[in-house]
């Protein structure tokens, strides 16, 4: 008797997660969410001022009342859903959770399990976040 060994190799492709990818953009989207130093060189060459000025969670909770003292704790989760690619314009659908507290443990502000569609211009090689949709 001979002993058969059966080696898997998975497929290599585009999916993480089941999840068609055309580009990547998770990690451009993270920090435009949490990050404190403002719209910076490096994300403008990914993503508007108004999307960033709209998601920026520096820009939407109320982080300069007196009344919460730094530094800040943020609890965020993102979680991308799926990417529909139409011509030159890909809509990336993600889902995201943030709470904000003070370093009194004061809590700020959050939102939780938030779906969020991203349009996203492609241009050969690059690509550039024009628009965010929230439900209302």
């Amino acid at each position: 008797m001979i002993p058969i060994l059966f080696i898997y190799y998975p497929k290599v492709n585009n999916k993480v997660n089941n999840i068609n990818k055309y580009i990547h953009v998770y990690d451009v989207v993270k920090e435009a969410f949490i990050t404190e130093k403002g719209y910076s060189n490096k994300l403008s060459k990914h993503i508007s001022e108004e999307v960033f000025n709209k998601i920026n969670i520096y820009n939407t909770y109320p982080v300069n009342d007196p009344e919460y003292k730094k530094p800040f704790k943020v609890d965020f989760k993102l979680r991308e859903d799926s990417q529909k690619k139409i011509n030159n314009i890909v809509y990336v659908k993600m889902n995201y959770s943030v709470e904000i507290k003070d370093s009194q443990n004061k809590s700020i502000g959050g939102s939780w399990d938030i779906p969020i569609t991203l349009t996203v211009k492609v241009t050969g090689d690059s690509w550039y976040i024009i628009e965010e949709e929230e439900p209302a």
